[in-house]
């Protein structure tokens, strides 16, 4: 393990930024903005589209391309940190549909008060993909529900709910389930269960068909980029999955199976208007961008 890196002040780190090839417009906005925003964020979470790596292979430091601005940095950052914010709304969106579908379909079915702790009303290990994960993850999923059951999360509606009713039902515990659990419980229905959160969802979005495979994948994609939204990690270029595969261009597919038209539509012109507020200061950047991104302009156009 080497040594730990000494604090350094962002004049310091300003001062090595331009040994390293960068340069700058105004230092002194430079370390407001590195102040306000976190050097680490800003600068290590952006400056891999603008490593010159044979420099920085011979140099054994990071080396910059010729041309490389502060402002290129700011740029990036900021596109990025807008980019959440709009897809973190379209993505609460879904989330709210998918979890509604998926639990109202499930209570049409189970109609008992406290069914969803019920193991025998989910799918038998036969049906589950996962054979060897089965048992392990009913367990997690039940535990969840329990804990929920019980006001784990010290909701006043839950609180009011069972002084009235007893025991709260599923509809009651939706709003409390994460997006992740929400995935883990429809993954878990029985077929029956499954159609039918698929016709609910399509009767919802007013789509002809919603296929189970393209609910199925949009329950394994999106959670993890509701997670990194939400955490405000960087977005552009993240890979998520078992295999790390599936970068922006698998999230717009995913959200085409489950957003409302009108929402994709006004999503993609978003993303769009970003684009183009990078491109009036730098072509350059906006080609980066998009290559993180694994998408080309006309993949936004078409939505």
């Amino acid at each position: 393990m080497g040594d730990a890196k000494p604090f350094r002040t962002v004049e310091q780190q300003i001062a090595i930024l331009k040994s390293r090839g960068v340069s700058f417009q105004d230092e002194g906005y430079a370390a407001s903005f590195l102040l306000r925003e976190n050097y680490y964020a800003v600068v290590n979470g952006y400056k891999d589209a603008l490593i010159d790596k044979q420099e920085t292979n011979l140099a054994k430091e990071d080396r910059y391309v010729r041309g490389t601005d502060f402002r290129h940095f700011e740029l990036m950052y900021e596109f990025d940190k807008r980019l959440r914010d709009n897809t973190m709304a379209l993505l609460l969106d879904c989330e709210n549909l998918m979890k509604t579908a998926v639990v109202y379909s499930f209570c049409s079915i189970h109609q008992g008060q406290d069914d969803y702790l019920d193991p025998s009303c989910y799918c038998s290990k036969a049906d589950f993909p996962k054979r060897g994960s089965y048992t392990k993850g009913l367990i997690r999923l039940l535990s969840t529900l329990q804990r929920l059951r019980d006001n784990g999360p010290h909701k006043a509606y839950i609180s009011h709910y069972v002084s009235r009713y007893g025991c709260p039902s599923l509809w009651v515990l939706s709003k409390c389930l994460t997006f992740g659990s929400a995935s883990a419980f429809f993954d878990y229905q029985q077929q029956s269960v499954k159609n039918r959160t698929c016709v609910t969802l399509s009767q919802a979005l007013g789509k002809g068909v919603v296929r189970q495979r393209d609910l199925a994948y949009a329950f394994h994609t999106l959670p993890e980029f509701r997670n990194i939204c939400a955490h405000g990690e960087r977005l552009y270029c993240a890979r998520v999955g078992k295999l790390n595969d599936k970068g922006f261009g698998e999230l717009l597919r995913a959200l085409s199976y489950v957003a409302p038209a009108d929402r994709l539509a006004e999503y993609s012109r978003s993303v769009l208007l970003l684009l183009d507020d990078v491109a009036d200061e730098s072509a350059l950047i906006e080609r980066k961008l998009l290559l993180g991104m694994g998408i080309a302009r006309g993949d936004l156009q078409a939505r």
